[in-house]
């Protein structure tokens, strides 16, 4: 296996892991907010939830810091300047910011589970796009789009009986 064939492979597994959690705590919390009450059964099935989300946070933390290294050592510093690059490496700053905030209850969980579960699957359909001509600005702007129809979706499924 090469250098970089093992940095992609820590990527993806952190991308699972994350993407995969997110979906998971989402699904949790719908269900343990069902009874408006949060068991202690419920609690430590999401600790163990979000310690795997986290491990999927630190592959992905480093394997990002070493595809710039490597990128850097390869002479290609144009796979790390692209708009798609940047708005991924946007959308994992606002999965850490959100998490801070969710655990200091500056933000609503409505808002705080939208901005999770859409950068996370945000991110991983970018990363699996291959090539997409948008600019940053365009980028943003969908992906706050996004945050806001998930939002609705969410509590539409929330509020189903």
């Amino acid at each position: 296996m090469t250098t970089y064939t093992f940095i992609i492979f820590l990527h993806i597994i952190g991308t699972i892991l994350g993407t995969g959690g997110s979906t998971i705590a989402e699904i949790q919390i719908t269900k343990a907010l069902k009874d408006s009450r949060v068991s202690d059964d419920e609690r430590s099935l999401m600790h163990a939830n979000y310690f795997m989300i986290r491990v999927g946070m630190a592959f992905i933390i480093v394997s990002a810091l070493a595809m710039v290294v490597y990128y850097a050592l390869d002479g290609n510093p144009a796979m790390v300047l692209s708009d798609k690059v940047w708005i991924k490496e946007f959308m994992f700053l606002m999965i850490i910011i959100n998490a801070i905030a969710l655990t200091r209850r500056w933000v609503p969980l409505w808002l705080g589970a939208s901005i999770s579960f859409t950068s996370w699957w945000g991110a991983t359909f970018l990363g699996a796009a291959g090539y997409l001509p948008y600019s940053f600005l365009t980028y943003l702007i969908g992906y706050i789009v996004a945050i806001f129809a998930m939002a609705g979706l969410l509590h539409l499924i929330r509020n189903r009986k």
